[in-house]
């Protein structure tokens, strides 16, 4: 086995070079996305003095006579072969630089090569193979597979900015790889394999960000950094880099970034290299924002008691979305731009609109974009003669849909019937706390304590001669809600006892806040359940505040968040937004062709293999079977998706879709009338 870096242009020139792709690797899967980073490397490589750029690795075995099996990193090698056919291309049809239209040949072809079929250098699959040939024609393809996508991506980029063929191919001469020639007869390419993909533990993108920043450092330096500053960074984010320079690029560029596919890492290194000088100072950045940061995951307090106490509250309701806009409204704080009052009231408020969700609408879903741009939009709003407090305030009483703030009606409806009992036990915990400890002067604390049922979970005969005829319905719809449940010390001996019985044993729990007035009642039924669920919702709308708006701003569209737990019957769809980009939409077929369309243009080969294969395969036909379909939309040609769906049935089924071609479903929203 031989182990060289090289740049890859001198891994791919050379007389009778070939490459073969064994028929085993599976077929090419680059995105758009991927190329486009790629792109937007070669184009940051054109403006710099860096004079390599390291692309990866790439394995082959020597079959001798100059032709090589490619084990790994057949991805990146066709990608690139892509990219130069593009630019050759491009320069042909536009009859410009021939001389570097040779060059780009010598890459790309042998030459010297009698065998017509053996010239062109790069041999994919057979699934690939055919397309591949036929884009050396110069010749236009449709869009049928990942190959012709891509090819059609560099070639677009390069005609749209008019980029000089000199300069590109100045760039690409930067790309180096570290190639691993094995030895045929001697090596074991598939051990090799195996461990250049090996599926034990990888690094994760904050030890890629770590490894960003110190690597190319002189020891001395890199020593003093990672002492004085990735040690304590670590500490304050409670081991866990990548989830907060997550939130603090939310944060930084009001945009979402993904958990996965190294999205943190790549849009890491973008940012930083645009925004700092040098690696010190993006460190004393992430140490400033990792101390707030930590003030948000409790891993160390607040020194203003009154604001730790509000943050406290919003991590124990788990509500880890509003860390972006958190990280500006503490930050704030810290440069004494807001007040303390202030900084309590926003608190308070984001806490309102949480739970006031969860309680109404069932859940926060679809908030994460709300809360990425939230800091923005009020700042782009601001007025110095109005509170920071009132803008928000305005801004959430603005919202609309399943970003709409709930009005104490609904608080209070949604509390008679809901059954809290059900919830999980982090939202119900602090459900009951906040409820017995308001306007407390001494706090209850409820790890003591217990939920228990008033009227019991079994009834008994005499249970069911005080309810009356209707006791399976009344026992149906109050048992597990907040007028039927109280706090006590004493489940254990509780059982299925009558009302009575419960209240001469557990009589010191009667001083609870939450149990007042239960030693009054003489008899447990559906009045005395629904008067004391109107008490406690009372109460709630008085924990979680409904705020006041003394500025008008306009009323937003009906736009939502693709979500399940939304009921979309009875709405017309009128605009669908992907990626904030706007798509005429005037029925729920359109919006599903839209969608087909838009996921199978960013990967037509992984979309051709669900068609083929997934679960969802039945909705999908080619023109030669479309009588498999009842109502057929066709979203490319020849091409027909499944149209007989609801209006729920058509976001269930694009979620599914969405998941299955690993495409983010928040990047989308739907505009009703």
């Amino acid at each position: 086995m031989q182990v060289n870096k090289i740049p890859i242009f001198n891994f791919l020139e050379g007389s009778g070079k070939s490459f073969i792709i064994p028929v085993y690797q599976r077929d090419y899967a680059w995105q758009k996305e991927n190329c486009e980073k790629l792109w937007n490397d070669l184009l940051s490589l054109r403006k710099s003095e860096v004079k390599a750029y390291f692309l990866g690795s790439i394995v082959i075995i020597d079959a001798g006579f100059q032709e090589y099996s490619v084990i790994d990193g057949q991805q990146r090698l066709t990608t690139i072969s892509l990219l130069l056919l593009a630019l050759q291309n491009y320069l042909k049809k536009n009859k410009i630089e021939e001389r570097l239209q040779d060059q780009l040949s010598d890459y790309l072809i042998d030459r010297h090569s009698q065998d017509s079929s053996k010239r062109i250098r790069l041999k994919p699959n057979k699934q690939d193979k055919a397309y591949f040939n036929e884009l050396f024609n110069g010749t236009e393809i449709e869009e049928d597979s990942n190959i012709v996508s891509n090819y059609n991506f560099f070639y677009h980029q390069i005609q749209k900015d008019n980029y000089e063929g000199s300069s590109l191919l100045e760039a690409f001469r930067k790309l180096e790889i570290v190639l691993i020639t094995l030895d045929k007869g001697q090596d074991d390419p598939q051990l090799i394999f195996e461990s250049l993909n090996s599926t034990g533990v990888g690094l994760n993108d904050g030890d890629l960000i770590r490894n960003y920043i110190l690597m190319d450092l002189e020891n001395q330096e890199q020593e003093n950094f990672y002492t004085n500053y990735w040690l304590k960074i670590e500490k304050l984010t409670n081991n866990n880099i990548a989830e907060f320079v997550r939130n603090y690029l939310m944060f930084k560029l009001n945009i979402s970034v993904k958990q996965t596919d190294r999205d943190t890492y790549y849009k890491f290194r973008e940012y930083t290299k645009i925004k700092f000088k040098n690696k010190e100072s993006i460190l004393k950045d992430l140490m400033y924002f990792a101390k707030i940061y930590s003030y948000c995951i409790q891993q160390s307090s607040h020194p203003n008691k009154n604001i730790n106490h509000n943050l406290e509250k919003l991590f124990n309701l788990d509500f880890k979305i509003c860390y972006p806009y958190l990280l500006d409204l503490l930050d704030k704080f810290e440069k004494k731009i807001l007040p303390e009052e202030e900084i309590v009231l926003v608190l308070r408020l984001i806490e309102s609109y949480a739970f006031r969700r969860i309680i109404v609408e069932g859940t926060n879903q679809g908030l994460n974009k709300f809360f990425i741009i939230l800091a923005k939009e009020i700042n782009n709003k601001l007025d110095t003669q109005i509170k920071y407090s009132d803008t928000l305030s305005s801004i959430l009483l603005s919202k609309s849909a399943n970003l709409k703030f709930p009005d104490n009606e609904s608080l209070i409806s949604a509390l008679e019937i809901k059954e809290v009992y059900k919830f999980n036990r982090k939202n119900k915990n602090f459900l009951f706390h906040s409820l017995e400890n308001h306007n407390s002067e001494y706090k209850v604390d409820l790890d003591d304590l217990t939920i228990e049922h008033i009227m019991p979970q079994r009834l008994t005969a005499k249970d069911k001669q005080k309810l009356g005829e209707n006791y399976q319905e009344i026992h149906k719809k109050y048992l597990h809600t907040i007028g039927n449940l109280r706090l006590t010390a004493n489940n254990s001996k509780m059982g299925n006892k009558g009302f009575q019985e419960k209240q001469k044993i557990d009589s010191r729990a009667n001083v609870l806040n939450l149990n007042k007035g239960l030693n009054e009642v003489k008899e447990w039924n559906e009045k005395e359940i629904i008067k004391r669920a109107k008490n406690l919702a009372e109460i709630a709308t008085k924990v979680w505040i409904y705020p006041v708006s003394i500025l008008q701003y306009e009323q937003e569209k009906e736009v939502y968040d693709l979500d399940e737990n939304t009921n979309f019957t009875g709405k017309k769809p009128k605009i669908l937004y992907i990626e904030d980009k706007p798509f005429q939409a005037d029925s729920w077929k359109d919006i599903l062709k839209i969608i087909c369309k838009s996921l199978y243009e960013k990967s037509p080969t992984e979309f051709k293999q669900i068609i083929s294969n997934s679960e969802l395969n039945k909705y999908f036909s080619l023109e030669n079977d479309s009588n498999k379909i009842r109502a057929k939309i066709e979203f490319t040609k020849n091409h027909f998706v499944e149209g007989n769906l609801s209006a729920n049935s058509t976001i269930s089924f694009i979620i599914k879709l969405c998941n299955l071609v690993n495409y983010d479903y928040s990047n989308l929203q739907i505009e009703t009338i």
